[in-house]
Parts: structure tokens; C-alpha cells; sequence
């Protein structure tokens, strides 16, 4: 799924959610984890053979979820239009709340090592190298319009399938609870296993 907003996105209004509701909801789960909210350095954890998703705080994990995930979903992620969800260590880079997918938080995809190995197999040029390589010290968005791909991010609209062009899909309601809990910056771990 693609999230970014688009010129014709950009005149929609937010999806229509109840924050509080969501708010309400990840509250309960912090205080079963025994974790305070706002949440303290929270983490996403994705680990994709088994289709979840762990959302961890202060050192212990929150809540988990079902995912779908991209339509090739057990390889890493190389070039655009392969439909892989990456594995690496990444961000939330940007936050959507008019996504065509419900609310969209966007992964900083492709980082370092997609770019050093992008780089090397030539799918992207030293420039586009340069670009990601200065987002991912200032914790930006990195360019996503490169041979590498972009716009992954974690998304609505249904986690009972792997649908996606390489992003994470969860039900609307459990977007809206990471949406809620997970500012810009916080840590996106993507493994295989799990």
C-alpha cells in the first residue's frame, strides 16, 4: 500500500477515527503490561513468517497483532514493484492521517544497508545513495521515488491476507492504536523469523 499523500490526497480530510477510543484501549493494555502511557521508547517489532506485529514499551511488550503483509512475503525487500516487505532496522518517518489505507505510518525504507546494496547491484545512483543515506541521519523520510521502492509503511484495511505491495497491514481499529501510541521516530524492527 502506498501512504504518502498525494496532490489529490491532499485536500481530503483525516480519515475519521475515535483517538480516544484507541487512547482507551492502548491505556489498558500499557497497565496489564504494567508500562506507563505515554508510552517510555516505544518499539515496533515485526516479525513476518508468523504474521505479527509486537508493540513493546520500557522494555516489555504492550500488545500484539495479526498482519498481512506484501504479496512476496517471506523475502527481504530489493527493488520497487517486487512486493516484499523489507527486514532491517527502521522508523516511523512520516504519519498520514489521510491514507487511501485508513491511517499510515510510514517506514524509512530503504535505510543504510538497501542503500549500500542498491548502490552496489546499481539500482540506484551515488546521489540517491547520498539522499537516503543524510535522511537516515537526521531520522527523515528517505527518498522513496528510487529504483530500491518506497512508501512501505504500516497501514488499515485488513491483516487476514498478504495484499500488499510490501507494506504491513493491520485491522483499522489496531492501526489506530499504534497511530495513537507511536510518534514520529519510534524504532521499526522487520525480521523474517519470530
Amino acid at each position: 500500500g502506498y501512504g504518502s499523500v498525494s496532490p489529490m490526497q491532499a485536500e481530503r480530510p483525516p480519515n475519521r477515527y475515535d483517538a480516544a477510543a484507541a487512547e482507551t484501549r492502548i491505556k489498558a493494555a500499557a497497565t496489564a503490561a504494567g508500562v506507563p502511557y505515554p508510552f517510555e521508547n516505544p518499539e515496533i517489532r515485526i516479525f513476518k513468517k508468523p504474521r505479527r506485529l509486537e508493540l513493546w514499551a520500557s522494555g516489555k511488550m504492550v500488545k500484539k497483532y495479526r498482519v498481512g503483509l506484501g504479496a512476496d512475503p517471506e523475502l527481504d525487500k530489493i527493488r520497487q514493484g517486487d512486493h516484499r516487505t523489507p527486514v532491517g532496522e527502521f522508523y516511523v518517518c512520516t504519519r498520514n492521517d489521510r491514507s487511501n489505507y485508513h491511517l499510515f505510518l510510514g517506514v524509512s525504507y530503504p535505510n543504510t544497508e538497501d542503500a549500500e546494496r542498491g548502490l552496489r547491484d546499481k539500482l540506484i545512483t551515488k546521489s540517491e545513495y547520498s539522499l537516503i543515506l543524510s535522511a537516515m541521519k537526521r531520522k527523515e523520510r528517505p527518498p522513496w521515488e528510487t529504483g530500491l521502492g518506497g512508501m512501505v509503511g504500516i497501514h488499515g484495511y485488513g491483516s487476514a491476507s498478504d495484499w500488499t505491495w510490501g507494506c504491513v497491514a493491520l485491522e483499522n481499529f489496531e492501526i489506530e492504536e499504534l497511530f495513537v501510541s507511536c510518534p514520529l521516530k519510534t524504532p521499526i524492527f522487520i525480521t523474517t523469523e519470530g
